[in-house]
């Protein structure tokens, strides 16, 4: 995936000073007092650089920078066995190829490291009980393998968090659901990695949650962040900030 600073052009100034790196993870600590949280996961084969741009400039970050923590994840290495085990960042690994279109027709294990993902979520999990504020001011959110993730984390999760922001992903029938968190999901018409179709598809178990659920068809995008991905943030955030 390309970075924002390649997809947005308007893009130009270096928003990368005053960030922390660990582990490959990127902190990017609020400016005054501490209130909020957002953790936020990459796709598949990519880097949390790629969306450092975004999320520590204040013009499009859906969070204030003044007051929110912004978390931006590494996936780890691993071999990718639809790929033949070529080495890449993932949060899970994928079993075949055309997973798609063996979607409720193979187990979930046939078509994903299940037990990585539960790795991946607890890693996540670990991280939230460490935060030093209400559970109510942490957000959660992820684009691709990381919207997977988000939702797999969020919902899981012990306690209701302030909402899960979710972008070109789908929901795993393997998600535990232990909470009433509120969900945002956009999706690009326009994808063909993951279509919109299958992503509005897996999430029809949601519906069925007393849980908040925003499903928001995104006009002429394919798999990528854009800027309307941003604007739709920010609202949703705006209004499920405490």
């Amino acid at each position: 995936m390309l970075s924002l600073k390649e997809v947005i052009p308007a893009l130009t100034k270096d928003f990368t000073q005053g960030i922390t790196r660990v582990d490959k993870h990127i902190y990017i600590y609020p400016k005054k007092e501490h209130k909020y949280t957002f953790i936020w996961m990459h796709g598949l084969e990519d880097v949390p650089d790629s969306f450092l741009a975004g999320f520590n400039n204040p013009e499009l970050n859906p969070f204030d920078n003044q007051t929110t923590k912004i978390i931006l994840l590494c996936a780890p290495v691993r071999p990718l066995t639809k790929n033949q085990g070529e080495m890449m960042t993932s949060w899970y690994d994928i079993m075949i190829p055309n997973w798609k279109q063996f979607w409720g027709i193979k187990s979930d294990k046939e078509l994903w490291g299940v037990d990585q993902a539960i790795e991946s979520r607890n890693f996540i999990w670990s991280l939230i009980d460490q935060e030093p504020i209400p559970k109510k001011n942490i957000f959660i959110g992820g684009f691709s393998q990381g919207c997977c993730m988000s939702l797999l984390a969020g919902l899981g999760y012990k306690e209701s968090l302030g909402g899960i922001l979710g972008n070109s992903g789908f929901y795993f029938p393997f998600t535990e659901i232990n909470n009433k968190t509120p969900i945002q999901i956009l999706h690009g018409e326009e994808d063909e990695v993951i279509p919109y179709e299958f992503a509005e598809k897996s999430i029809q178990p949601l519906y069925k949650l007393e849980n908040e659920l925003q499903l928001i068809k995104l006009k002429g995008i394919e798999h990528a962040m854009m800027m309307d991905n941003f604007k739709f943030m920010k609202e949703f955030v705006n209004k499920h900030l405490f």
